[in-house]
């Protein structure tokens, strides 16, 4: 391979390189929430290894990201979440009601707290966080890696589609 060929081979190479990373950046830009860029693409990361079904992964991004001391509801929700699908209960539980005190209109935290409180057979405070879900109305939309396909948003759609999830626990549990 000439010199110039390999040139203009390697340029190729940093113009995909360069188109793939921005356009990464400029799709989660949400996510860019604080100064430092390894922070950044940590949580990134760890909603794709959510979104992949890498529940290990993402738990060691999001405690990691915890353990530094960089916290917000949509770290904690991420914890939550991984801890959720991978059957640690008490610890979602925990990450969740971290996630509904710093906002208390994450309707997500509240369904996956619920599912969790069903699956150690507290009916109560299940059926607590899913009155909450059905009686929410959103101020606006917020920042939630869940929705990775969704500009990383979860809006009134999302809500009401959650909203209905609920009311049909809610029937069953109540018909129990």
């Amino acid at each position: 391979m000439s010199s110039k060929t390999l040139t203009i081979f390697c340029a190729g190479l940093v113009l995909i390189h360069l188109q793939c990373t921005t356009t990464k950046n400029v799709k989660h830009q949400h996510h860019w929430r604080f100064n430092d860029p390894y922070i950044n693409q940590t949580i990134i990361t760890g909603w794709e290894h959510i979104n992949k079904r890498h529940y290990e992964w993402a738990m060691l991004d999001f405690t990691r990201l915890i353990q530094k001391n960089y916290i917000d509801y949509d770290i904690l929700f991420g914890a939550g979440l991984a801890c959720y699908y991978m059957n640690d209960t008490v610890k979602a539980i925990d990450y969740c009601t971290g996630a509904i005190e710093q906002n208390p209109q994450h309707f997500e935290a509240y369904f996956y707290r619920a599912q969790c409180y069903l699956a150690l057979n507290n009916k109560k405070k299940a059926l607590d966080d899913l009155h909450t879900i059905a009686a929410m109305e959103l101020n606006q939309p917020f920042i939630c890696g869940y929705y990775i396909d969704n500009d990383d948003l979860a809006d009134d759609i999302a809500l009401q589609e959650r909203k209905k999830e609920a009311q049909k626990i809610v029937v069953a549990i109540v018909h129990d």
